[in-house]
């Protein structure tokens, strides 16, 4: 693993804004907050003043006078949604807000497995045999702009919103609710699809139920759930969404929630705030589960479920497909492990498909793969004639645009730098492997791809404190965007190292400088099988997290180690 620190700036933090330590100013500088009011924001992100007017969204006032119509006219309104988390929470929010409004939905969750994304004419034709006289997407829709014609043959008007960058054309809609198109003032653009579907109903209270818009914060720890689940930048008003959203599930009054949150021992409670953290790895994995194992629509009815029994069948019936995501998912990786190491030590790209390989976990599959052997990875399921699948990137590398420079052999492909989906008949896979392999051979000089972490400063343990622990805990939530910090110490001599935990799977240390005599304890979770060989090195040096330990009544600073190396 390779090791880099930023580059430290001589930038000064304005001095009106009080006493900072100047590992504090240093941070705060490296993330571009310089005055009072930036700095106050950021460590205090405030609900009144930091959210932004929804009706600055270029369609909003389209979008509530639509809402209008239904409203007098009785209209039945369909929401058509999309299998991952993001998805599921807009679904959510919309349905809850809509229906609070008196409107009468129908809810349409696509199958991962045989719909993909994107509105579909099996969702239309639903909708047109329930009733549904205006259809309105979330977190989709911005370029499907067949589809919207079809919708509109049959007679059903569509509103959009969504936040996925558009393509040249747009579709004919009633209104387009998306900060990132063309001609919208709406002025932060990196909300998801369901801090979209906040903002709708931000205007559609304003506008249709004033007296009940203070009860929209109850609806924040489903946005927060969104947002960090989608890996949304956590500033500006997402910050404001995180901050509250975490709040509000600590305290959530969605039966479903309580009984996930119960049934999978997930530390939440009205007495300890859960961190962004917790969003990531335990409810959203959760939450997706459903979509990956059977059905997205489970977790939906999940969320909206107000009956404690008929929540708590819910609930253990996700808990179980988790569990059972979990050891496929291990299982295969195992397996396909090895595959690797006969078939693609020489190659610079892993490419590798199987009957057995569940379309819902391929893409988790592929990114262990590629973060594990450095290489960009696709992993597919295999049909008859087709294999369908996801492909991570490693280092570097851009993979859609490996996919463009390879897409004389793919049927279809789409995504982003880090992550793509693509659809190859099978009789183009070993051409397909051999092009994609030398392309990102020819990207790298045939170097292995090599995973890296960034510090943000070099300190020593003189500067750790439980001061700035607590200081640092002001920067929270963190997530995309804003990354916890990440601290480089060297000339550290170990005083005591020992393996902790289930199966001695973590590490703890007690270290100390070479010239000082202040000790602090570390904690490296996952590396208890390095303890014979960190035992072994006279000085070493960490990159790590500072963070709180309460333990027994006592609050004391520890590092959380994230990768070490011998001096």
């Amino acid at each position: 693993m390779l090791w880099k620190i930023w580059n430290e700036t001589d930038c000064e933090v304005n001095k009106k804004v009080g006493e900072l330590s100047k590992v504090i100013k240093k941070l705060l500088c490296q993330k571009g907050l310089k005055t009072k009011e930036e700095i106050e924001f950021f460590l205090n992100p405030d609900y009144e003043t930091g959210i932004n007017d929804p009706f600055l969204f270029k369609d909003m006032k389209k979008l509530v006078f639509r809402i209008g119509e239904v409203l007098k006219n009785n209209e039945k309104v369909g929401i058509f949604g999309d299998h991952d988390v993001d998805g599921i929470t807009s679904s959510t929010i919309l349905a809850d807000g809509l229906e609070e409004l008196g409107i009468e939905t129908y809810v349409y969750i696509p199958d991962k497995h045989t719909e993909g994304h994107g509105i579909n004419e099996k969702a239309i034709e639903e909708f047109k045999a329930s009733g549904v006289t205006l259809m309105i997407t979330v977190d989709c829709g911005t370029n499907d702009v067949e589809k919207v014609e079809y919708a509109k043959k049959k007679d059903i008007d569509v509103i959009i919103t969504d936040h996925h960058l558009p393509l040249d054309v747009l579709p004919d809609a009633i209104a387009i609710i998306n900060p990132n198109i063309k001609g919208c003032t709406y002025p932060f653009k990196g909300l998801c699809g369901a801090g979209v579907a906040f903002k709708v109903l931000q205007a559609l209270y304003r506008e249709f139920i004033p007296q009940k818009s203070e009860s929209l914060k109850w609806m924040l720890d489903i946005v927060a759930i969104g947002t960090v689940s989608d890996c949304m930048p956590l500033i500006d008003e997402n910050r404001v969404f995180v901050k509250y959203g975490l709040l509000v599930l600590s305290k959530t009054k969605r039966i479903g929630l309580q009984k996930m949150i119960d049934i999978g021992n997930i530390n939440i409670s009205t007495e300890k705030s859960p961190t962004s953290s917790i969003i990531g790895f335990q409810i959203g994995p959760r939450i997706n589960a459903a979509g990956r194992m059977a059905h997205a629509r489970d977790a939906f009815d999940l969320l909206r479920e107000d009956d404690y029994q008929k929540a708590e069948i819910l609930a253990i019936d996700l808990e179980n497909k988790n569990n059972k995501r979990r050891e496929l998912t291990d299982k295969l990786i195992r397996e396909i492990e090895k595959k690797v190491k006969e078939n693609f030590e020489d190659k610079q790209f892993i490419f590798i498909s199987g009957e057995n390989y569940p379309i819902g976990i391929v893409g988790i599959i592929a990114g262990r793969i590629a973060n594990k052997f450095g290489k960009p990875t696709g992993i597919f399921q295999k049909n008859d004639d087709l294999s369908k699948g996801s492909f991570r990137s490693a280092g570097e590398i851009n993979i859609v645009e490996v996919l463009e420079e390879s897409s004389m052999y793919l049927e279809k492909y789409g995504g982003h730098k880090a992550a793509a989906g693509a659809v190859i008949k099978n009789k183009n896979i070993s051409n397909f492997i051999n092009l994609a392999s030398n392309i990102v051979a020819k990207k790298t000089n045939n170097k292995k791809l090599e995973s890296k972490i960034i510090a943000d400063l070099k300190i020593n343990l003189n500067d750790i404190s439980i001061e700035l622990a607590d200081k640092i805990e002001k920067f929270e939530p963190f997530g995309e965007g804003n990354k916890e910090p990440i601290f480089w110490i060297d000339n550290l001599i170990i005083l005591e190292a020992r393996a902790i935990g289930n199966n001695k799977k973590h590490l703890k240390l007690t270290v100390k400088e070479v010239n000082s005599a202040k000790s602090i304890d570390v904690i490296g979770f996952g590396f208890g099988n390095d303890l014979k060989e960190i035992k072994n090195q006279s000085i070493i040096k960490i990159m790590a997290n500072i963070q709180k330990n309460e333990w027994n009544g006592n609050c004391t600073a520890q590092l959380n180690m994230i990768s070490w190396k011998s001096m």
